[in-house]
């Protein structure tokens, strides 16, 4: 019904009075006509709208951020956790080097003293190498690795006191062994080794027996371990062709156990039945006999089955104050094989007089 108030045609309008708490102010007055009210309600309406959607994608916004926030944090994690991981690797894989080095030394030590016949093949054994992958950065394989490694460091230190304790009963043994460099290691270059070779004058496949070790003329050479000289000088050429062609020659008897020969020297230190130590100058590099150029010839003759044959042993595995390329194989090749062939017997002069048992 129309309001008879309100005049036919006439604009229909709310009033808003703003009335202050305070009398003395004047009261506020608006007007808002239909199109006013109808505008504001069409925008009350969408901010409404607006709030309501906003409240209802809140939780999958909040979720997908918390999400995306998670994932990140997950992925920086991982980061430094793959960057510990490789700083562990590569530490392990620096004592795996280490350990494998130890283990050459200690594998050495063992042929060195003979405690494969003291103590028995199955005595000491020998840690193997970690075969993971070194550059692998899984987390399983490092654990693997590092418990492998843990175990092999303890089995490695079992063998050392073992070998601590055999060197400290048989400080005599010790001594008697031939373990050192004759020449000063910075000053020689290995140029033939033990085994098969090409001999240099007969053209023609033969056995070295020992090491040729080429230097300057006049560089120190050092016994290998205590003993007594046997011999020292020019063997002969009525007695032996083949030891006349060593030129000066120095042998040492140690304990009857090993022989060492110096040949080819320039100039002979000692004299016969001169006892020496490890350490001692002995004689100089020299190119007596026969010889291609300065160089010193070095023999290791063992006896340690004690049956009166010194045969020659690679030198190589008994030097403990060097690394040889390939050690490992060495010792391998050395354990295995027991063929001596091919060599020549010691003279008597060069054994001496055999100490009793």
């Amino acid at each position: 019904m129309t309001n008879p108030r309100v005049p036919a045609g006439a604009k229909v309008m709310i009033e808003i009075q703003i009335v202050p708490s305070d009398i003395r102010r004047r009261v506020r007055y608006f007007f808002l006509n239909r199109r006013r009210v109808a505008v504001g309600v069409g925008v009350l309406t969408i901010v409404l709208a607006a709030v309501i959607g906003s409240m209802a994608a809140a939780p999958t916004v909040i979720r997908r951020v918390y999400k995306d926030n998670y994932l990140s944090a997950m992925r920086h994690e991982r980061e430094i956790q793959r960057e510990r991981l490789h700083e562990n690797v590569v530490q392990m894989s620096s004592l795996e080097r280490t350990l494998e080095e130890e283990r050459v030394r200690v594998e050495k030590l063992i042929t060195v003293y003979g405690l494969d016949q003291t103590l028995g093949q199955g005595g000491l054994s020998i840690p193997a190498r970690s075969k993971a992958d070194p550059n692998s950065h899984d987390v399983d394989d490092a654990l693997i690795r590092e418990r492998s490694l843990k175990s092999s460091m303890r089995r490695l230190q079992e063998q050392l006191e073992v070998i601590i304790r055999y060197e400290s009963a048989n400080a005599d043994i010790v001594r008697h062994t031939p373990s050192i460099l004759p020449l000063p290691s910075d000053r020689f270059v290995l140029t033939s080794p033990f085994g098969s070779r090409i001999s240099p004058f007969t053209r023609v496949a033969d056995f070295h027996k020992g090491l040729d070790l080429s230097a300057a003329v006049g560089t120190p050479i050092y016994a290998s371990a205590d003993g007594q000289v046997t011999f020292a000088g020019r063997y002969p050429l009525s007695q032996s062709i083949a030891w006349w062609r060593f030129g000066n020659v120095v042998v040492i008897n140690h304990a009857d156990r090993f022989i060492t020969i110096y040949g080819h020297c320039d100039t002979v230190k000692v004299r016969s039945g001169q006892q020496v130590k490890q350490g001692d100058v002995v004689a100089t590099v020299g190119s007596t006999g026969w010889s291609t150029n300065s160089h010193l010839h070095y023999e290791v003759r063992s006896d340690l089955e004690q049956q009166g044959t010194f045969v020659p042993i690679d030198p190589r595995i008994y030097i403990l104050n060097y690394q040889w390329s390939g050690e490992a194989l060495l010792l391998m090749k050395a354990r295995s094989s027991r063929d001596y062939k091919d060599f020549d017997p010691l003279p008597s002069a060069f054994v001496g007089r055999r100490r009793e048992s």
